[in-house]
């Protein structure tokens, strides 16, 4: 059997190199759409700012929408890595976490938060999947959430949906510096949210 080493241009292969492209264009991607918005991430924007042609773009996504959601699904792995790296244990400090996440980059809240809700494709993408920072809770809510929810499939949807639109526009307004409070303050009223829809025991959120 004959082995063929593949070949290799300046140390790399071409699998190393699409890796590579397709880095880039998500860093350029991550960019426009947190600073301008979906609108502006087209692909001739991707292709000028990442100085690559057309081709390797379509070598790494088939449409611009495609771009759109890995963009959206990098940020928000990016904020689950987060929570976990700071030891999140607490329904407070699952909160704080968030917060600190989006105040180091206000582009993350505009890409997690608000092009969701004006972009079609990533509104497609995001509506039927619980935002990041409620999956983030489930593990600090921990059994008593079961409790509460009494394993009622219908209960649970209404509950992560009512969640998840709550902190958005709290966490969204925060961000955009429509809500002028300290991060302090914005935690104790993510933390209000939570007990209050929940039915949760404040005493225990912290």
């Amino acid at each position: 059997m004959i082995v063929t080493t593949p070949k290799r241009w300046r140390g790399q292969t071409l699998r190393d190199r699409s890796a590579d492209r397709r880095v880039q264009l998500l860093e350029v991607g991550e960019n426009l759409l947190g600073s301008g918005g979906a609108a502006t991430v087209t692909m001739r924007a991707v292709c000028r700012d990442a100085q690559l042609s057309p081709r390797y773009f379509y070598e790494s996504f088939d449409t611009r929408e495609d771009l759109l959601v890995a963009v959206y699904n990098q940020v928000e792995e990016r904020l689950l890595a987060h929570i976990v790296n700071r030891r999140a244990g607490s329904v407070r400090e699952v909160l704080e976490s968030c917060a600190d996440f989006f105040e180091q980059d206000p582009r993350r809240a505009r890409i997690l938060l608000r092009e969701p809700l004006a972009d079609n494709a990533l509104h497609k993408h995001s509506v039927n999947r619980t935002p990041a920072f409620v999956r983030a809770l489930i593990p600090a809510l921990g059994a008593r959430l079961n409790d509460l929810l009494s394993g009622d499939p219908a209960r649970i949807q209404i509950l992560s949906t009512a969640l998840g639109g709550a902190l958005v526009a709290l966490y969204l307004d925060w961000a955009d510096g429509r809500l002028n409070v300290s991060r302090e303050a914005l935690s104790d009223a993510a933390v209000d949210i939570v007990t209050a829809l929940t039915g949760f025991p404040a005493e225990l959120a912290d």
